[in-house]
C-alpha cells in the first residue's frame, strides 16, 4: 500500500507540470514550482502570491519560472523576485516564500547566514554540502536524474509545514 501511495504522489507530482521539463534547470524549476504546492507557508490564506526568490533571473531556474509568471498556487499567482547576495537573510525570510540557490553561490551564501532562528522561508540548493550548511531542500543531480532531498532536523525549526505528499517523493538528510 506504502509503495502504491508514493506512485501515486510522484505521478500527481510529475504528471500536472506546466513546464515541459528538458533541461536540468527546466527540471529544476518544474520541482520548485510544484514543491510550493505541498508546504503550507504561515499566513499562506492572507498573502496575495506565493513569491520565489531568485540571485539570477537571466539563467536557470529563475528565469524559467519568471517566464512562466502566471502559474498559480491555490489560486494565487506566483511572484519571482530578484534578490542580491548582500540581503540579509531575515529580510529575506520576511519577503521570500522560496529562495533557490545555486550551486556556485552555496557556499558564499551559507557561511552568512549562520542564524538558526525559526524562518518562514525554504531554502532550496544543489547539493548534499547544502543540506550541511542548513539549507532545507535540495535538488542534486544523481546522474540523469535531479532527486529532490530534504534536511529533516531544519524542517523541523521553521515554521512552515512540509505535506506528506512531498515528504512521500523525497529523500532525506540525514538518512
Amino acid at each position: 500500500m506504502k509503495i502504491m501511495y508514493l506512485i501515486a504522489a510522484f505521478i500527481f507530482i510529475f504528471c500536472s507540470l506546466k513546464v515541459d521539463a528538458k533541461s536540468t534547470h527546466e527540471i529544476r524549476s518544474a520541482f520548485l514550482y510544484q514543491m510550493a504546492k505541498l508546504i503550507d507557508f504561515p499566513e499562506q490564506k492572507n498573502k496575495k502570491a506565493t513569491r520565489f526568490c531568485f540571485y539570477d533571473l537571466n539563467h536557470g531556474p529563475g528565469a524559467i519560472l519568471n517566464k512562466n509568471n502566471k502559474l498559480k498556487i491555490r489560486g494565487k499567482p506566483i511572484e519571482i523576485i530578484k534578490i542580491d547576495i548582500s540581503d540579509p537573510f531575515r529580510e529575506l525570510s520576511k519577503r521570500c516564500d522560496i529562495t533557490y540557490i545555486d550551486e556556485t553561490k552555496e557556499d558564499d551564501i551559507l557561511s552568512a547566514w549562520t542564524d538558526t532562528i525559526a524562518l518562514n522561508m525554504v531554502t532550496v540548493g544543489e547539493s548534499i554540502e547544502f543540506l550541511e550548511g542548513g539549507g532545507i531542500a535540495s535538488l542534486v543531480q544523481e546522474g540523469s536524474k535531479i532527486r529532490l532531498y530534504i534536511n529533516r532536523q531544519e524542517v523541523a525549526q521553521h515554521n512552515f509545514k512540509v505535506l506528506s505528499r512531498l515528504l512521500a517523493v523525497s529523500k532525506f538528510y540525514p538518512d
